[in-house]
């Protein structure tokens, strides 16, 4: 019996022994685990404190990290104190990656940007702003008179223009901007409104001529706000490669053969379909990006001149291409347009350049010398949407143009108008006389092509024709009319 009794006892001595060895096995196990754990969360904050202690080496913060400095200050000073928001935005950095590389346009903004760290000064938040958009934010803490803003917004654009040298090379170079500014506790009394009035402000700075920078003003309405959030957008369609390019055949009255193709521009918005221009064209012009739509359209349509021109017999097929008063004002457009004809090896003359609102070069007299330029380069030049009148007709006589084009419903109207006919006979003798091509725009039905055909007029386009198509669509297009 007694030994019953221990036998017993020394098992359950055993049972003990091996729960108190599970819970240990059990209670290391869940150690490591979390050391485990705890490691990694640690090797992260080690990488992301390495990437914050390189922005804060240029001066750099996020801009979670300014905004939250900057509602500190708010909270501490309530409306005692003042700061000043400014917002810049770098507006060739596409242009320079183009045309130095990627890697080489990141050293160059490295150097600019350490330009505008020495020129900051003490007590001032340089932080990203949208570094999609190239970006960036400036706050400046304390009171400062309004004159000492205005020479600091100067010494910020002088420190980002500042010309920098290509690594390997002896050439210059330099960023350009746009600026909005604001100020607390005068146009804003929350962080968030602060930004966001500078953000206007430099959405107008885009729409001014030869200003360095734009101060916040009550005049900019709610209109103004929408305009930002869609100009974003539209920044960011750029960015995400969301334009894209339609083709409109232009065809000979007396062959029924396609010469030529305009090029229309369009946005595959992700989410509403095809965009036409006039729903984004403006905010283009406005904000100086119409300069990059020249550009990138004529990359696009010399890439697509080697595979359409397989298709066609004949030397003078051209492209045409639409070029607005801020795109010809840019000074540097006529050798952008050459090297990127000489990069795909496209002769100039397979490039038709259609200059829209005639009447208003007469302002500009680098415009009218721009177009001549472009025509001894061997370009063709085009007026569009060319008005039907004695002025008119009498300055086409002083330029060097390969064609004007004019809604077929002008023609038309000589039908009814005596008048109208006239103006119409003029304009095609003074044509004839010079050899510039007449094309009748808008074309849309039988009645207007057998009345054209008779006047005299090369060409024509329209819907009666092929509305826009893309371009696998218009390769097929221009492949079944030349059989």
């Amino acid at each position: 019996m007694l030994n019953l009794f221990l036998k017993l006892a020394n098992d359950s001595k055993n049972n003990a022994s091996n729960i108190v060895f599970t819970i240990v096995i059990v209670l290391a196990f869940i150690g490591l685990s979390v050391l485990l754990v705890w490691s990694i969360f640690r090797e992260r904050a080690r990488v992301v404190n390495e990437k914050n202690v390189k922005k804060i080496n240029l001066g750099l913060m996020t801009k979670r990290a300014a905004v939250q400095a900057l509602d500190e200050f708010i909270k501490t000073y309530r409306l005692s104190n003042e700061a000043t928001c400014f917002i810049f935005e770098l507006n060739n950095v596409t242009d320079l990656s183009d045309s130095f590389g990627k890697k080489n346009e990141q050293v160059l903004r490295e150097a600019m940007m350490q330009n505008v760290v020495n020129a900051l000064p003490k007590n001032t938040i340089l932080a990203e702003y949208k570094p999609d958009n190239d970006s960036y934010m400036v706050i400046i803490r304390g009171m400062v008179s309004r004159d000492r803003i205005i020479s600091f917004a100067d010494s910020l654009s002088d420190a980002i223009e500042k010309p920098i040298v290509i690594p390997g090379t002896d050439i210059e170079t330099s960023y350009s901007c746009y600026m909005g500014i604001s100020f607390y506790p005068n146009q804003a009394i929350t962080t968030a409104d602060l930004i966001n009035k500078a953000d206007i402000a430099l959405y107008m700075n885009h729409k001014m001529q030869n200003k360095r920078f734009a101060i916040y003003s009550t005049q900019y309405n709610q209109v103004e706000k929408e305009n930002v959030a869609y100009y974003n957008e539209v920044k960011n369609a750029i960015r995400n490669k969301e334009f894209t390019l339609y083709y409109q055949p232009i065809v000979d009255f007396k062959t029924n053969k396609i010469v030529g193709l305009e090029s229309l521009i369009r946005w595959e918005h992700p989410t509403l379909g095809l965009f036409p221009p006039k729903k984004f064209l403006t905010i283009l012009e406005n904000s100086g990006d119409i300069v990059w739509v020249g550009n990138w359209s004529l990359q696009t349509i010399a890439s697509f001149y080697s595979e359409i021109i397989n298709e066609v017999d004949n030397k003078d097929f051209f492209f045409s291409i639409n070029l607005s008063i801020k795109q010809l004002l840019n000074q540097g457009i006529i050798s952008e347009f050459c090297d990127i004809l000489k990069k795909y090896n496209v002769p100039t003359s397979a490039i038709c350049l259609e200059i829209e609102e005639y009447a208003l070069y007469e302002k500009y007299a680098s415009i009218g010398e721009k177009i001549q330029e472009f025509a001894k380069k061997g370009f063709k030049v085009a007026v569009d949407q060319f008005g039907l009148d004695s002025n008119n007709v009498m300055k086409i006589e002083k330029q060097d143009l390969y064609m004007i084009k004019v809604a077929s419903s002008d023609f038309m109207e000589g039908k009814e108008s005596f008048i109208h006919q006239k103006m119409a006979e003029m304009l095609m003798e003074t044509c004839h006389s010079k050899n510039i091509k007449i094309s009748a725009l808008r074309v849309e039905d039988q009645d207007s092509i057998d009345y054209l055909s008779k006047q005299g007029i090369d060409y024509y386009q329209g819907y009666f024709v092929s509305q826009p198509m893309d371009k696998e669509h218009s390769i097929e297009f221009v492949r079944e009319n030349l059989k």
